[in-house]
């Protein structure tokens, strides 16, 4: 590209030969204008993405913030990556926000949206979805609010959403999706994903690798389906799953605190 910009020193915007031989000074004038078109592109170019989701997670609770380390870092990687948001983009915290005052107050998605204006940001830049107790909720009730908003502000064009978390998880939350669009739950030219990969730990590898949770990973797509209404859409509060509480028992007992 910038070969052939730098070959333009031999024409005028309207198409006439300056000269064979350009003076010192066109010479300059054309390369800053190459770098000014060339850092224009970069940044439109990274505002791609119209959402960036941070789920909310658990490792280790920091009493002195009243965050759990994945939620910080998670946040924190979203908000390195905000030049990658539209101009009318936002941030979109996933997780169950809590019962009452006092529960939302100590919920992990008030504590990321603390984090976020501490850090900042105004209240048009962050949604939050408040619902979802897992991964595979995330995805369902996330988009399914998502694409509720975005109807209502007469978009119909894909939504490009970015995922803040580690590879593994982010593998998870595409599984979910892919076998939501097969159920008929979300439409496939609605979204686009996107991956903000962050680093994965040692007990995070094996926190997925175990096997409570690929049986527990297995079991929530095989039956997505629970999830689809009689006449179409998504449905909340479907109750207690026993297989998933007692997988989820297990996981709590083998790795002694919460994830």
């Amino acid at each position: 590209m910038a070969l052939i910009v730098l070959s333009l020193p031999y024409l005028s915007f309207t198409g006439a030969v300056i000269s064979e031989i350009p003076n010192g000074q066109s010479i300059i004038s054309i390369i800053s204008l190459v770098f000014f078109i060339a850092s224009v592109f970069l940044f439109l170019s990274r505002k791609s993405l119209d959402a960036i989701i941070i789920p909310t997670g658990g490792g280790k609770f920091d009493p002195k913030i009243g965050m759990w380390s994945q939620d910080k870092e998670r946040t924190e990687r979203a908000i390195n990556e905000k030049d990658t948001l539209k101009d009318n983009g936002y941030f979109l915290i996933s997780g169950y926000k809590g019962e009452g005052f006092e529960g939302m107050r100590k919920g992990q998605t008030y504590r990321i949206y603390k984090y976020l204006r501490d850090n900042g940001f105004f209240p048009k830049d962050i949604r939050v979805e408040g619902k979802s107790h897992d991964t595979e909720q995330n995805i369902l009730y996330t988009l399914k609010k998502m694409k509720e908003m975005e109807e209502r502000g007469g978009r119909t064009d894909p939504l490009d959403i970015g995922i803040s978390t580690y590879p593994d998880h982010f593998k998870r939350f595409k599984d979910f999706y892919e076998e939501a669009i097969k159920k008929g739950l979300i439409e496939k030219d609605d979204f686009r994903l996107h991956e903000i990969p962050m680093i994965e730990t040692d007990e995070e590898k094996r926190y997925e690798n175990a096997l409570p949770r690929k049986l527990l990973h297995s079991y929530q797509l095989r039956t997505m389906g629970r999830y689809k209404k009689k006449g179409g859409g998504i449905k909340y509060n479907l109750g207690t799953d026993k297989f998933i509480e007692f997988i989820r028992n297990i996981e709590k007992i083998i790795r002694g605190k919460r994830v």
